[in-house]
């Protein structure tokens, strides 16, 4: 994938780099991308910007600080990285998969789910807790784990 303009940017104060542009890029070429730190570093340097594991740890990290990314730790607690929802009301939960370890949005009729993470919050919020963040994964594995291709 070609570095092109990105409708992501970068907050203030963080420099832009190619690494930085690329991994901009990434995601808005893949909204729904949920990948590693190893991930994204092979896709560097596939497009050939070399740089270094902590590099892009720390470029993660940043990202994610800044709110432009969501870190989560699967299973084998391997931090990926995704957009975040834009709202509570479009969070959806995810699926990870035990034997694969790829990651799946759930998608489909979710209204009784968002209202029941709706009614989750408002309980919260009533209780006093603030900034909440929910992260919903539901681990199993996948329908290609389950019953591999035949060859």
């Amino acid at each position: 994938m070609p570095i092109t303009s990105v409708p992501l940017s970068l907050p203030a104060g963080m420099r832009s780099t190619r690494a930085s542009q690329a991994v901009l890029a990434l995601f808005a070429a893949q909204p729904d991308a949920v990948v590693s730190e190893a991930d994204v570093e092979l896709v560097l340097h596939e497009q050939g910007i070399v740089v270094n594991r902590v590099t892009v740890y720390r470029l993660l990290n940043r990202l994610n600080t800044a709110g432009l990314l969501q870190r989560i730790v699967d299973a084998d607690r391997i931090a990926r990285y995704l957009l975040p929802a834009a709202d509570v009301a479009s969070q959806a939960p995810r699926f990870e998969c035990d034997g694969c370890h790829r990651q799946f949005r759930l998608a489909g009729s979710q209204a009784r789910l968002k209202t029941a993470l709706r009614a989750l919050r408002q309980e919260l919020q009533a209780a006093g807790h603030a900034e909440l963040r929910m992260d919903w994964a539901v681990r199993g594995r996948c329908a290609g784990c389950v019953q591999p291709p035949s060859a």
